[in-house]
């Protein structure tokens, strides 16, 4: 009886002790049932007490290596329950130091670890799928770009909102030296080439010519926008297939130094757009609905980085070099990162945001029919635990919040 008494003590099968009560007095039947988490019966009929014994013990090591299982279950399930942010990154582009930073410095998973969570990142290919139809598809929960690219899908539907502003100044525009054009007021009835259709530089420069007068809207347009690869927009320049080319660092500069193209536009100097940002971090409704402590410390972890980059453009240049995030010189480089802007800023991103849809809805470029003032709140949002920026010492090697408005 002691064999059966330990087995009973040793596992946690709820019938056990029925059994091994009635051992001394079997009847050549029995039957048995778990009450707990995992049911199952059994019947048998036997000659004498030794099958009942080892019947018993096959039994109680089934409950044994299910509690187990269950248990490892249990492990693991609890370890798939992690949040995962998932935050898009691309390569090639200077601008994009702060997600590189952010990657290799370990403040997307600083941030996201104080709260038991992790990031995942998704690499954007230009050719491939957009940025636009990557958040649709849920492949992307979180990350950063150039926010008038958005504009018109955010109408649309594209379900983010923008959550800071991160740097300012990385589309300029040129023309050929022996050009007759010497600013945007020169451009009526020139044709632009352009990234894409829907990119920062097409939106960017409808709003300067709205200023100087010059047609943009469907019933009045007096340019032409053509879209190539970036990496074509310099030949097609070169080549007189358009008069004027719009591009982003360092394809932009390194057109200027190849061809010897003359610049009329730069937007991290101009009047219009030197307090604006360029490129800003956004966050999908989704993320936002699910998990908004997620989204805070992913937008805090991009303001860092930013504010490091600003601090320390050498030592972004290099990072970006050694991870293959962007070929080059170091040296050039590292002086066109030092050329821009990176001071995050939260409240000047959304005076950006709402400076640029009003004017994009003046131009048609908007419905009519969209309530900008919601579209404004609904599309640039303010999350509990970001502050409006940050600052980086590089002596101490210390960040520094930013609060309040600096709009």
């Amino acid at each position: 009886m002691k064999k059966f008494e330990k087995f009973a003590e040793r596992y946690t099968l709820s019938n056990a002790a029925n059994l091994v009560e009635n051992a001394g007095k079997y009847d050549g039947t029995y039957t048995c049932t778990n009450e707990g988490s995992r049911n199952f019966a059994c019947s048998s009929r036997t000659a004498g007490r030794g099958l009942l014994f080892f019947t018993l013990v096959f039994l109680l090591t089934l409950a044994a290596g299910c509690s187990k299982k269950s248990s490892a279950e249990s492990s693991a399930a609890g370890k798939s329950k992690q949040k995962v942010v998932h935050i898009n990154f691309s390569t090639g582009g200077l601008c994009h130091a702060p997600v590189h930073v952010a990657m290799k410095l370990g403040l997307f998973d600083e941030e996201l670890g104080k709260i038991g969570q992790k990031a995942e990142y998704v690499q954007v290919i230009e050719g491939g799928a957009t940025l636009g139809e990557m958040i649709a598809s849920g492949k992307v929960d979180a990350g950063y770009g150039l926010y008038a690219t958005q504009l018109l899908a955010i109408e649309n539907g594209l379900p983010i909102s923008f959550t800071s502003g991160i740097h300012i100044g990385c589309t300029k525009y040129y023309v050929r030296k022996d050009s007759d054009i010497y600013s945007a007021a020169d451009l009526r009835g020139k044709k632009i080439g352009v990234p894409g259709l829907a990119d920062s530089a097409v939106m960017n420069l409808k709003r300067k010519l709205m200023d100087v007068g010059i047609g943009v809207t469907a019933e009045n347009n007096e340019v032409e926008f053509i879209a190539y690869s970036s990496s074509d927009l310099a030949i097609a320049l070169n080549n007189g297939a358009v008069d004027v080319i719009g591009a982003h660092d360092p394809i932009a500069t390194k057109s200027e130094l190849a061809y010897g193209f003359r610049k009329i536009l730069d937007t991290g100097i101009d009047e219009k757009f030197v307090k604006e940002y360029c490129c800003q971090q956004f966050v999908t409704h989704k993320l936002l609905r699910e998990n908004p402590e997620g989204a805070a410390a992913v937008t805090r972890a991009l303001q860092k980085a930013a504010a490091y980059v600003e601090a320390e453009p050498r030592a972004t240049a290099q990072l970006q070099i050694e991870n293959n995030f962007v070929a080059g010189d170091l040296d050039f480089n590292a002086a066109l990162l030092d050329e821009l802007n990176f001071q995050p800023s939260r409240s000047l991103g959304k005076k950006t945001f709402s400076a640029a849809a009003r004017q994009l809805q003046e131009a048609g470029l908007l419905k009519a029919s969209t309530n900008i003032e919601k579209y404004i709140e609904e599309g640039y949002i303010e999350l509990f635990g970001v502050p409006d920026g940050y600052i980086y010492d590089k002596e101490t090697k210390t960040y520094k919040e930013i609060n309040g408005s600096r709009a």
